[in-house]
Parts: structure tokens; sequence; C-alpha cells
């Protein structure tokens, strides 16, 4: 057996580290019920639209593929396992493309960075817009560095059917612009834009993302100002947000990918003059993927906390340059020490966190088990859809599903399907386009979760006359109360 890993070539190497990683997520997707996001985006894809309130409509499209043949929990995980695969091979060429001069094992020390961050496992187990991204932000790299070889029609074809397509799968894809603008600068390629690629690009690009803006036009540019007031959600900008987002980025990235990144980054941005070489060419474009998403969410997470998944991009394009210094830097102990105690972390985390999802373990207290959102959604929905059915009379409205806010309703209305689930919070959101806001004298099933001990208020405005409680789910894991649905019958609602 150690002879057979001495014989693997990087490539080898990295399909078998590639394969082994993919079969984890394969049992585990097959595993576990859908997380909030990816029942949000199942139903972009049932009920499938030119756009949506919250992203674009690549992932809703996607998923409507996969409703064709099945709507099992695994099938729905299928593109985003293979989106993700196929980005870590790509990562592989971009990585000994962009750095031909390096250790033939740069490309395999890149995607081993990135397998090591349990962020970015996830997002190759679930669909979020960030799968998609990924796989087309590597190959964006690849046209770049043939463009930067000089005018190249085919290539900026290319590049145009690329940025649109990541238009298509997530809003914060705008910061390509900037990659490939920085590209052109430090790469001295600006009378590139007298020739036709560049605008031909910009049409196509542009033509890409129309299902976009005429959902948006159609709906008063929704999406724009969600995202706009997302990213400032905070009126006062704090310093400790900052140091908040960037610990949590830390901890599900992993020290060898956060902090070798980071110090890659400050490497290679004092490497500035190297740039407009020809062999310094792949710090450019890392760089150029990589800092206008982390300045972007450094700066928004003082007025709102980053969510760990929204620079993915970032840390996959910093990865190439992250393996080119930790291999040039090997011989130094502190860095060898380093990358093992990494190593170790990230097997442990990723182990455990996926060991969990495949058969759980871990014995969590009584109703307090933080996986909670993983379980139960399925039972909770059949059993809201018979209460459901026992409030139906002839000659009175017909009762629906309630819940509490967009989080709660994914899953009810995904494992409840087709039967609508109307939101009660004030937000105007997906919901409230897909089945409507709470009307006047409605009435239904109430589903609350997960604090057995709360009630609804009942009597005011925004609220119902009067709600029962018809029954509560304990749902179990692990042999242990993992949360407790309540269902109330509930008559009245006033607007």
């Amino acid at each position: 057996m150690k002879n057979f890993f001495k014989r693997l070539t990087p490539f080898q190497a990295t399909l078998l580290l590639v394969t082994a990683t993919t079969l984890m997520r394969l049992v585990a997707g097959n595993a576990t019920e859908l997380t909030t996001d990816e029942a949000h985006y199942a139903l972009y894809g049932l009920h499938l639209d030119w756009s949506y309130f919250d992203h674009p409509s690549l992932i809703g499209w996607l998923q409507a593929l996969v409703l064709q043949f099945s709507d099992s929990d695994l099938a729905l995980r299928i593109v985003p396992i293979a989106l993700f695969s196929s980005a870590s091979l790509v990562l592989f060429r971009v990585s000994v493309t962009l750095f031909p001069n390096e250790s033939p094992w740069i490309g395999f020390v890149s995607v081993a960075l990135i397998q090591s961050a349990v962020m970015l496992q996830l997002i190759g187990l679930a669909m979020l817009p960030d799968g998609p991204l990924l796989l087309l932000g590597m190959l964006v790299m690849l046209v770049l560095n043939r463009i930067m070889n000089g005018p190249d029609l085919r290539s900026w074809l290319w590049l145009g059917l690329l940025l649109g397509l990541a238009g298509l799968s997530k809003y914060t894809a705008v910061t390509l612009i900037a990659t490939v603008l920085l590209a052109l600068h430090y790469g001295k390629q600006w009378k590139q834009l007298s020739t036709l690629g560049p605008w031909l690009a910009l049409i196509i690009g542009f033509v890409l993302i129309i299902p976009v803006l005429y959902w948006n036009c159609l709906h008063e540019w929704i999406s724009f100002l969600y995202q706009i007031h997302h990213g400032t959600g905070k009126l006062t900008w704090e310093i400790k947000r900052i140091f908040i987002s960037q610990a949590g980025q830390l901890l599900v990235y992993g020290p060898g990918l956060y902090l070798f990144g980071l110090i890659s980054v400050i490497t290679g941005l004092k490497q500035h003059k190297f740039f407009y070489e020809m062999k310094g060419r792949g710090i450019l474009l890392c760089l150029a993927l990589a800092m206008p998403l982390l300045l972007l969410f450094s700066w928004n997470s003082g007025y709102e906390m980053t969510l760990p998944h929204w620079t993915s991009l970032a840390w996959v394009g910093v990865s190439p340059l992250a393996a080119r210094w930790i291999i040039r830097s090997w011989n130094k102990r502190w860095v060898r020490f380093s990358i093992r105690v990494s190593g170790l972390y990230s097997l442990i985390f990723v182990a455990v966190v996926f060991s969990q999802l495949s058969t759980p373990w871990l014995p969590f207290p009584e109703n307090k088990n933080i996986l909670r959102d993983l379980y139960g959604w399925g039972q909770a929905s059949r059993k809201a859809e018979e209460l459901r059915k026992e409030l139906l009379v002839e000659d009175q409205e017909v009762p629906l599903l309630f819940t509490e806010n967009w989080t709660l309703a994914s899953r009810l209305s995904w494992y409840a399907k087709p039967t609508p689930v109307v939101v009660l919070d004030e937000r105007y959101d997906q919901f409230d386009i897909w089945f409507g806001s709470p009307k006047v004298n409605a009435r239904g099933i109430l589903v609350m979760w997960p604090n057995a001990e709360a009630k609804p208020q009942t009597g005011g405005r925004g609220e119902f006359a009067s709600c029962d409680l018809k029954d509560r789910l304990p749902i179990l894991s692990n042999g242990h109360v993992a949360s407790i649905f309540s269902f109330y019958a509930c008559n009245g609602y006033r607007n």
C-alpha cells in the first residue's frame, strides 16, 4: 500500500482525494433531510420562474432538472456534490497552469486545502448559489489566463458565457467584473478593449442575465433592494463584527486554508511589481479573484456579520497561492508543524460533522441538539397535513398551514407539498409571492418550533382570534429528544 501511494502522480493523488470525499458526501446526503436553504432552493425548482426574491435563477433551474427524475433528498444533492468535485478538479488545472514553474504537486496541495475546509465540504453537499459559482469562478481563471496572452476572440466569448452564468448563480458574482478589470490593468491588456471580443462578451453576459432583470422589473426590483439592505443591515459600523466574522471563517475553513491563505495574500501583495511580468501572472489572477470578495465582505461585516460561505470563492481562489507558499516554505520546521496540526484539526472536524450527519452519535442533552434543524421536518409536515385535513368543512374557507417565518416554511412547504404554507411575519418575501400573505379570517394549522413552551399570541393585529393546541410531536435523535413541534388549530386571522 505504501508503494502504491508513492507511485501516484499529482493528478492521480488529487483524483483519489476527490473521489473519497465525494463518496463521503454521498453517504451523508442520503442520511439527512434537507436544510433550510436546500429546501428553499428545491422549492425554486418546484415553482420554476425567471428569478427569485433572494437569489438569481440558476440554482432553481438546476433543481428543476433534477425534479424531472426524483424529489428525494439524495437526488437534490447530486448537483452540488458534482459541482464541488468538478470545481476541485478544475482547481488542479488552474494551479498547474498559473504556476507552471512550481512543484508539480501544487495542484494537489491546492485541492487538499479546499477539501480540508468543512465549510467547502458542506457547500459540496447542500445546494447553495456558491456551488455553481465556485466552478464558474475557476473556469473564469483559466479563460482569463488565455486572454492575457493576447487578443483571443474565442476566449472572450467563453468569458462572456461564464460571467453570464455566474450572474445567474449569485449576485456577488459582480466581483468577477472587478477581477477581469484588475487582470487587464496589471496585465497591461487594456488595448484589448479596442477589439471585438470584450464587447461581444459584454453582450453575451447581459443577455444571459435578462431573466433576472425582467423578473425584478416585474417585482419592483425587490431582489436588489433586499441585497443592498442585507449587506448594510445595521446603522452603525463596528469593528468587533469584523473580528467575529473572521473568527467564524477561521473555524470553518480551518487554519491551513485561512491562515496560510492570508500569509500568501500578504506575500503576493508585496510582489505587486511582479504582476507585470509573465511569471507573476498566477499571483495576479489569484489576487484579482480573491481580493474584491475579501475586501467587500470584510468591510460589510462591520455592518452585518458575514456568513462564512459568502467568501467561499475567495478562499478557493487563494488556495493556489497558499499551496505555492507552503511548498516553498516546507523546509521551515514551524510550517511543517503548523500544516500537520491544521491537517489534524480539519480531519477531526470533517470526520465529526459528516459522521454525525450520516449516523447521529453525539449525546446532546434533551431538546438542546445543535443539529436539530436537520431532523423531523418530514414527520412534522405529515402531521400538520393530517391535522389540516381534519379541519376541512364544506361551508368554510379551506384551512391552510401557517408558520412564523420563511426558515420554518421552507422545510414545511417542501415536505408538505403541494399544500401552501403561509408565513405570518411582516417581511414580504418569496413565500408571499408563492402562497400569498395571510388573509383576514384565514384559518388552519399553525406549526411552531422548537420551543414547546411558546404559545401563539392571539387577539391583536397580525394575530389569530384564537388558537388551540392540537398536538405535539417530539423528534428523537440518538435516543434523545432533539426538538418538539407544536400544532395549533387557529381561526380568524386579523390583518
